[in-house]
Formats: structure tokens, C-alpha cells, sequence
């Protein structure tokens, strides 16, 4: 695949996750997760605190790089469905 289309392919998802992301859907979903962390934070001491920061952030990490890389693959597939169509 080009770089220029891997970006462009970026592009639209970084566009469909900011549409997704601003859904009330989505807001209301962040709210009771963020609820959850802030009672759980609560308990903890500060090492503990940056232990559950670290796993949230490899957890937030993997996640979008698996959503990226799905994304990805769906329009690549579409693309090579379309060009069997289309002939």
C-alpha cells in the first residue's frame, strides 16, 4: 500500500473516530468509565495510582492501534472488492 493512501485511510478514520467520540453515546459511556476509575483511584496509594494510569494507558493504546488496524483492513478489502466488481 502507498503512503499517500495509508494516510488518506488515516485521515477518514481519525474523521470517523472524532464523529464517534463527540456522539452522546460515546460521552455517556466515557462518564460511567471514568465513575468507575475515580472510585477505584480513590482506594489506592500513589504507586498503585500510577500502576492502574499505566495499565489504562497500554489498554487505550492497544485498543486503538487494534480499531486502526481493522479500519484499515476494511477499506483495503472494500477497495479490492470494488475493483472485482467493477470488472
Amino acid at each position: 500500500m502507498t503512503m499517500e493512501l495509508e494516510e488518506c485511510i488515516k485521515d477518514g478514520f481519525d474523521d470517523s473516530l472524532w464523529d464517534y467520540i463527540q456522539s452522546e453515546e460515546y460521552i455517556k459511556g466515557q462518564e460511567k468509565i471514568d465513575d468507575i476509575i475515580t472510585r477505584l483511584r480513590i482506594n489506592l496509594n500513589a504507586d498503585q495510582q500510577l500502576q492502574l494510569n499505566t495499565i489504562i494507558d497500554t489498554i487505550t493504546s492497544k485498543d486503538g492501534k487494534m480499531a486502526l488496524t481493522a479500519y484499515i483492513h476494511g477499506v483495503v478489502e472494500g477497495i479490492a472488492l470494488r475493483n472485482k466488481v467493477i470488472k
